[in-house]
């Protein structure tokens, strides 16, 4: 027999379990076999040394790998069902189809981890770093991604249904497709991440920062946008009269939400530049990239047109309708 010692990632001296294993085991191998041996005995695996391990296929059915170290460890297939993996160190690991429904993974480092089709379903990621992770085709229905860092990751395809990405960095994300059906993007920063093809049916993208984001094509019907229309209606009540000059900036594709001043300019610049004063000199109007409607128009560019992006479009529509509220309710406060 083989006696395999799983030690601390923190002291090499402390060994948190021993296991028992057949001779013969090839030496690349026998970390896996006896942390399987572990997870049977329930052991507690908090902060153990797994760098690099071979755990293909491996049954980790509510393994406690609490702080433990994966760093670039073979989990293909493995199942971490109900898995605890709090803070653990999951950097350049391979996950690929790996069944992590339930896992807790808050505050674990998943820098460049291949999570390609792994099953994530109901998994809590509050926190978590997926910086440049590939999560493509992965399956984080109802997922907690609350504050989430996926700068740069690969979600082509993913399921995020009903997931809450409240908070999270997305970006440079790659969602082309992906599923944001009733997703939470409260707050989510957007910036620069591609949209293509997305479908944001339901979801909620109240204080979203959408810079840059490519929404071409992207589904937006049934999303919960109501928060950043009413403020950008708040806004148009600063500068009533300025509302079809916003209205013809935007049918012309001369908006640049990023801007204050020039000929195409932000949402406040715009008003602005109708009104003949200073962007900062709007009565009752303070600049504030930081407002819902100033972020939203952050995703419109110059030379975007309602035709060419969806967020030029909704605004022009909101802005339709903030006129025609408007003339209904006072006479012809805008033509």
């Amino acid at each position: 027999m083989i006696k395999f010692e799983i030690k601390s990632r923190w002291d090499a001296s402390v060994v948190l379990f021993t296991a028992d294993l057949e001779d013969g085991i090839l030496p690349e191998l026998q970390i896996g076999a006896a942390l399987k041996i572990a997870v049977k005995a329930k052991a507690n695996l908090d902060g153990a040394n797994l760098y690099g391990a071979n755990l293909t296929r491996a049954n980790l059915y509510g393994a406690n790998l609490t702080r433990a170290n994966l760093t670039r460890a073979n989990l293909y297939g493995a199942n971490l069902d109900g898995a605890n993996l709090t803070r653990a160190n999951l950097d350049g690991a391979k996950l690929t189809r790996a069944n992590l429904d339930g896992a807790n993974l808050t505050r674990a480092n998943l820098d460049g981890a291949n999570l390609d089709g792994a099953n994530l379903d109901g998994a809590n990621l509050t926190r978590a770093n997926l910086d440049g992770a590939n999560l493509d085709g992965a399956n984080l229905y109802g997922a907690n991604l609350t504050r989430a860092n996926l700068y740069g990751a690969n979600l082509d395809g993913a399921n995020l249904t009903r997931a809450n990405l409240d908070g999270a960095n997305l970006t440079r994300a790659n969602l082309y497709g992906a599923n944001l059906d009733g997703a939470n993007l409260d707050g989510a920063n957007l910036d620069g991440a591609n949209l293509t093809l997305a479908n944001l049916d339901g979801a909620n993208l109240d204080g979203a920062n959408l810079y840059g984001a490519n929404l071409t094509r992207a589904n937006l019907d049934g999303a919960n946008l109501t928060p950043i229309r009413d403020d950008i209606w708040a806004v148009l009540c600063s500068a009533p009269a300025e509302a079809t000059a916003l209205r013809a900036a935007l049918a012309e594709g001369r908006v640049n939400g990023s801007a204050y001043e020039g000929r195409c300019s932000c949402l406040v610049g715009t008003l602005a530049t109708a009104k003949g004063v200073a962007y900062s000199d709007i009565a009752g109007l303070s600049p504030n990239s930081n407002r819902p409607a100033e972020r939203f128009f952050m995703g419109i560019n110059e030379g975007d047109t309602p035709e060419t992006n969806p967020l030029s479009k909704l605004a022009l529509e909101w802005v339709d309708q903030w006129i025609a509220n408007m003339n209904a309710a006072f006479g012809k406060v805008a033509a």
